[in-house]
Parts: C-alpha cells; sequence; structure tokens
C-alpha cells in the first residue's frame, strides 16, 4: 500500500515529474501478478510510421514528419539505452521471452485517494540535440488505459482487446542536453503489456 499519488521507484524517495514518492512499505506483488502468463500472448506491436505521422501530426496542429529509427528504444529486453533508462516499480512480469513487461493496473487499496497498488514506469531521456521530439508508448491489453504523465500534462490512449495494439504520444520540445523525466501507468482491467517506449525526432 502506498501513501502517495504516485508510487516511488525504492523505499527512498525519489523525484518524478509533479509528485515526490515514498511507499508506505516494501513492495509486495499483488493479488494480480498471480495471473502473469495469458493463456494467449497478447498481440502487442509498434504503430507504423503512417499511423504514428498522422497521430504526431493531430497533437502538434500541423503536418508532422520524421524519418529513420527512433534516437532512443526501450523494452523489456532492452531497459537501458546511451539517451535514457526506463525503471519500474512493481512489475507484474518482466518478460524477455515475448520482449513484454507486464503492468499491474493501478488501483484504489484504501478510503484516501492516495491509497493504491500498481505498475508504474520510470523513463528518462536526454535529447541529442534540440528540436520536438515525440514520445510514444507502444501496449497492448483488455480494456487498458495507458496515462504517459510528463511536463505536456497526461496524455492517455485505450487499448480494446489482447489481439490489439494501440500507443500513447506526447510532444516535447528540448534544448540540446536536456533531461526529460515521464512516467507511464494503466488502468482498467487487469494487466496492461508495456511493448516498447520510443522516442523520435519530428520536423
Amino acid at each position: 500500500m502506498v501513501k502517495s499519488k504516485f508510487p516511488a521507484k525504492s523505499a527512498k524517495s525519489k523525484k518524478a515529474v509533479g509528485a515526490k514518492l515514498s511507499p508506505a512499505k516494501p513492495a509486495v506483488i499483488s493479488d494480480f501478478s498471480k495471473q502473469k502468463k495469458p493463456s494467449k500472448t497478447p498481440t502487442a506491436k509498434a504503430l507504423t510510421a503512417t499511423t504514428l505521422s498522422s497521430i504526431i501530426s493531430k497533437l502538434a496542429n500541423r503536418k508532422v514528419s520524421f524519418s529513420g529509427p527512433p534516437v532512443m528504444q526501450l523494452s523489456a529486453r532492452h531497459p537501458y539505452d546511451p539517451a535514457g533508462l526506463m525503471d519500474v516499480y512493481m512489475p507484474g512480469r518482466w518478460d524477455c521471452t515475448y520482449d513484454l513487461v507486464f503492468m499491474d493496473v493501478i488501483r484504489s487499496t484504501g478510503p484516501s485517494p492516495g491509497e493504491w497498488e500498481g505498475s508504474v514506469i520510470y523513463a528518462q531521456f536526454t535529447a541529442p540535440a534540440a528540436g520536438t521530439y515525440a514520445i510514444v508508448v507502444n501496449f497492448s491489453g483488455y480494456q487498458i488505459t495507458l496515462s504517459l504523465n510528463g511536463p505536456w500534462g497526461n496524455n492517455t490512449a485505450y487499448n480494446a482487446t489482447n489481439a490489439s495494439s494501440s500507443a500513447a504520444v506526447a510532444l516535447w520540445a528540448a534544448t540540446s542536453g536536456q533531461k526529460l523525466s515521464f512516467t507511464v501507468n494503466c488502468t482498467g482491467s487487469i494487466l496492461g503489456y508495456l511493448q516498447s517506449i520510443q522516442v523520435f525526432q519530428v520536423g
């Protein structure tokens, strides 16, 4: 049980965007985590360049283009990159076989809004050059809403079934060497499945 709006990485309070987080006691895997291996592996794929370009263009209110690979990509098999990294508080399962991070949804554990449990991703990225970057979180899961929280606010995306994939996207304008911290969590059914976090520089 955590006495805070968002969870901390450890018993020693660490900072996240917009909140100071510290658990009231050592992390205990939730009851939901007993259902970690689904009968059928969920489909979680990154969005195509065409679909992603359309989403980013709507966010920017202008036509946006990008080319080449992401400047950073994180996943279960690759949680660290020279440009950044991700830590996960109470992951439901860290599955390198399927390259997925299983995420327990955030749920209330008491009468106070600050009493809850679930999985939260803490990610960091350092901009290699000045420009606008698209932060993309690809995921799957049955009736899952994923929240991408950062200096832009709270951007969400909904996914209906384990056979489909979706992505939450945010835009961030940076100077060269500027550091970004952001968090990711899920609400809805039992489990969300993180496929990857990608960062693209867009023009």
